[in-house]
This record gives structure tokens, sequence and C-alpha cells, in this order.
């Protein structure tokens, strides 16, 4: 790393970025990458929220019952992917004996429902 004159904010700084046009960013002007801000915009950004009530259909069509959604997850162990998060749910109204008490469902399994 060099120090030299950042194209950003014109300061003495160590270089950690060089554009495609040669300008040099230290660490604060640094523009972000792609990838991130397209993570930093898909966390922003969920469908459901924690505390949210949903309608839980497995596979979109079985119906579960009414929850809770108590976490959210982008890992695939869960059922989610880096576009599309799964979302723990808590079901407290089952639609029968053998809906689960909770599980993972993508947003395409579930439903915003009014509040009690």
């Amino acid at each position: 790393m060099i120090s030299t004159v950042c194209w950003g904010c014109k300061r003495l700084a160590e270089i950690v970025h060089t554009d495609h046009l040669g300008f040099d960013y230290c660490a604060d002007c640094a523009p972000v990458p792609r990838e991130v801000g397209a993570i930093q915009f898909l966390l922003a950004t969920p469908p459901f929220e924690k505390g949210d009530r949903v309608e839980c259909r497995t596979g979109a069509e079985i119906y579960e019952g009414i929850g809770t959604v108590e976490d959210m997850s982008f890992d695939f162990e869960h059922g989610g992917s880096i576009v599309y998060p799964a979302f723990l749910v808590k079901i407290d109204e089952p639609a029968n004996e053998y809906s689960p008490a909770e599980g993972w469902w993508n947003e395409v399994c579930l439903t915003k429902v009014a509040e009690k």
C-alpha cells in the first residue's frame, strides 16, 4: 500500500483502491463493490421482519397455520439463499395437529396477515 493523495477526500492517505480511470482512494472514500451494495440492499429490504404475523404454507400450497416471524436467514441450511432469505416462524394457530410448531419458510410460502 502506498500513501498518496486520495481522489475523494484530497488527504495524504494509504491507498486501498484504484478505479479503472486510475484514481486512487483511501479506505474512507473507496467505493463499495457492487456485490456488497447488493447484499446491503437485500439486508435493508426484507419482505418480513421479526414480529410480523404470517400465514404459512408448505410448498406454497399446504396450509400449516398462522404464526410470528422470529428470525431471518440467508443460509442454505435453513432453506434460504443469497437472494431469497428463509424466515423462522413460530406457529401459534396451527392448521391441524400435524402442523409443525415452528419452521423455516421462504417468502413465497408466507403471507402477511392482520394483527390479532
